[in-house]
């Protein structure tokens, strides 16, 4: 352990006020980068339960609902930016708890604050700490585990084995990757339990302590769906029944420890690399400085004065936590997946700024309470990211979604059902309904979800469908949209969930399909396009278009393009060929990769 004498016991004055301007300083950041309007991920679930309470997709993240629950009731113009808001507090908490950590690992105040600066302002805890996701506040527990399993904890004994087992507790009930701590975690309990004076009774409350803070937010889940009504409360659960709340804990809808339960082949190589990009972008290259304490024998031997068990618990952590989650994701680095898998990465950066720090102090001690000097860096590294992060911030909270979203239901005929994939238009159609009670007469449809049977209650309450065969399967895909069009309303689709059905006969509207009914006309090609120039007149637009291939927006181009596409196939098929040009310069301005693609074939 680094000895007492060799920290800064009280940090002068300048220091104490640089980790508080840091954290002051986030909070800020963070605040003043939310929005009113949805981004894409898991933000629009999380905006409506902000709302209306509910529970979300396995693992149902109660803690995350109940923190935002607490702040329903703020004066905000959207249930969007109040969510964001409540996440903006958690993400600030956790540059504190960060700072706390350092401190508990021996880190002298002017590290602590560089390191957490670091943290705070890097692009990927930005985007996160500005809207609403349940990233913010795993890694808030991070913090405060990693605080109280410290060589330095200032909790320890039973108190500080107590303390470990309720934040895990209602860590575990936010985000289940917190397990994934579990090495450090175990270790800094277990130290606990051996410094109080009843070890066995230490032992068995910190057990306690874990289960009852656990079962806790559960117990609103199981409390909600008993009462609940699932047509106004968005409620993703088997069964309301303890055995429910149990297949839903394990996220045995997915797979327990898969991703996505796609059943996709893992390439851990390609996710490996792309952790250690981003540690190193993220952090401005820190990794780099733990590196070099490993080889510089000075910096070796302040390393070794550290209880073993911690130093070795710590790595451990960061190892299941960083490679070996990161390589075992079952999805595609391209696309929203690569967003996706981005998100999960936060924990990592987290902890390579705590070692980063340990291996700081083990190389530059002497500097570490320089006030000016570190003053100036501090300023520097925060003054560069806020540049740095505020763009990459900026274009994450591009209202693409929310925009898509409000346009689709403008097109929207009345008593429609739409029928999509993809997280951002299956949480953006729900935050348009439950939270904020735009066309309740439109149900939003997700295919994907058919196979489990709570979904396929919701949807015949919502469709008046029977979606299941004889033996209690999910219909197929040609099956679904014959009996979706049986009943009478219009049935339109965003995208093709499903590659079987792409030959349906359609015609489209704005950024919609209208499937087309046993016997039933298309309008002829110039009335489609005085119907769409009709649609795109109501749009609200953003004044560029998303560029990221990466974005949630990306993929909604296409919707706004296609439209304009078709028709102008329809019109070089008719020798229409300034017509067709027209219109492919019009679906350019939505989608113009997807124009240039066309043009190549």
């Amino acid at each position: 352990m680094i000895s007492q004498s060799s920290v800064n016991p009280s940090p002068p004055p300048l220091l104490r006020a640089l980790s508080g301007a840091v954290v002051v300083g986030a909070g800020a950041a963070y605040a003043s980068s939310t929005h009113q309007w949805i981004l894409g991920g898991d933000t629009g679930e999380l905006a409506t339960l902000f709302a209306t309470g509910g529970i979300a997709h396995p693992p149902g993240y109660p803690t995350m609902v109940l923190w935002l629950r607490l702040f329903h009731w703020l004066p905000v113009a959207t249930p969007a930016l109040g969510a964001a808001l409540a996440t903006a507090l958690l993400a600030m908490l956790a540059v504190l708890a960060l700072q706390h950590a350092c401190a508990a690992w021996g880190a002298s105040a002017g590290v602590t604050a560089f390191v957490s600066a670091i943290y705070a302002f890097s692009p990927l805890a930005w985007q996160l700490g500005s809207a609403p996701e349940v990233f913010a506040m795993n890694s808030l527990f991070a913090g405060i585990v990693l605080a109280l399993a410290g060589p330095k904890r200032v909790v320890g004994g039973a108190a500080g084995a107590v303390a470990l087992g309720a934040v895990a507790g209602l860590a575990l009930g936010n985000h289940q990757s917190i397990a994934l701590l579990a090495p450090i975690g175990l270790v800094g309990a277990w130290r606990g339990v051996r410094e109080s004076t009843r070890p066995p009774v230490a032992a068995l409350a910190a057990v306690l302590a874990l289960l009852v803070c656990l079962v806790a937010p559960y117990g609103y889940e199981y409390a909600l769906a008993k009462t609940a009504d699932p047509l106004t409360t968005p409620m993703w659960l088997e069964e309301a029944s303890l055995r429910g709340v149990w297949f839903h804990f394990e996220r045995s809808a997915y797979g327990t420890l898969s991703l996505t339960g796609s059943g996709a082949a893992r390439h851990p190589l390609p996710h490996i690399l792309a952790l250690a990009a981003a540690l190193v972008i993220e952090t401005r290259g820190l990794p780099v400085v733990f590196a070099a304490a490993l080889v510089v024998a000075p910096a070796r031997r302040a390393l070794a004065a550290f209880p073993r068990a911690e130093i070795l618990a710590l790595l451990a952590s960061f190892l299941v936590a960083g490679p070996l989650l990161i390589g075992s994701f079952d999805l595609p680095l391209d696309g929203v997946a690569t967003t996706i898998a981005r998100r999960f990465y936060l924990l990592p950066v987290l902890l390579i700024c705590l070692m980063s720090a340990i291996a700081l102090e083990s190389l530059a001690l002497p500097l570490a309470n320089r006030e000016r000097w570190v003053a100036s860096l501090v300023a520097v590294v925060a003054a560069v990211d806020w540049l740095v992060g505020s763009y990459a911030v900026r274009d994450y909270g591009r209202p693409s979604v929310a925009l898509y979203v409000e346009n689709s239901l403008r097109t929207a005929p009345p008593n429609a059902i739409l029928v999509g994939s993809g997280d951002q238009r299956w949480g953006g159609f729900m935050y348009a309904r439950y939270a904020l009670h735009e066309r309740p007469d439109v149900f939003f449809l997700a295919p994907r979800l058919l196979p489990q049977e709570w979904y396929r209650r919701l949807a015949t309450a919502m469709t008046g469908v029977d979606f299941a065969t004889p033996a209690g399967a999910a219909i197929g895909p040609k099956t679904t949209i014959a009996r979706l069009l049986a009943t009478g309303r219009p049935v339109l689709f965003t995208d093709w969930p499903d590659q079987k059905v792409v030959d349906t006969p359609h015609y489209s509207i704005g950024t919609l399909m209208r499937i087309l009914a046993p016997g039933e006309a298309s309008p002829t090609d110039d009335e489609l396009e005085a119907m769409n120039e009709s649609a795109f007149a109501t749009f609200t637009l953003e004044s560029t278009v998303p560029d990221d291939p990466h974005g949630w927006g990306y993929p909604l181009q296409v919707d706004y393009a296609r439209a304009w596409i078709e028709l102008a196939v329809k019109f070089e098929d008719d020798g229409k060929e300034p017509q067709a040009q027209e219109c492919l310069g019009r679906g350019a301005a939505f989608a113009p990769w997807l124009v240039r693609s066309r043009a190549r074939e």
